[in-house]
């Protein structure tokens, strides 16, 4: 595999993961993430977090919308590469937004 190919699918995987996390709700999460992070090194921890958390929030929508707690299936992997794929956006929105942060802040 050539260089080019493996940024070329990184580049598509962070596309995918923006993707997934481009929603009112994974924009919060993201911005409040940001918010709490003091310096860039937490990124993996926060976007850990962000992604355990939209997952938390999915669960709880469905419970309040009248169902009962359903839970991901997390023996299929299509819904593990879902998830994987939604903590790439989080690395991605996690880190715009810290970076946004911290040029408004100095200046």
């Amino acid at each position: 595999m050539q260089l080019n190919e493996i940024v070329n699918e990184a580049i598509a995987l962070g596309h995918q993961g923006f993707g997934t996390v481009d929603s009112i709700q994974g924009i919060i999460i993201a911005v409040i993430a940001a918010a709490l992070m003091r310096r860039y090194g937490q990124i993996v921890f926060y976007a850990v977090a962000a992604t355990i958390i939209h997952e938390a929030v999915n669960i709880g929508r469905g419970m309040m919308g009248g169902g009962s707690i359903v839970l991901p299936d997390f023996t299929n992997m299509e819904v593990l590469k879902l998830i994987a794929v939604r903590f790439v956006g989080y690395l991605v929105v996690v880190s715009l937004v810290y970076l946004v942060r911290r040029v408004v802040m100095r200046s």
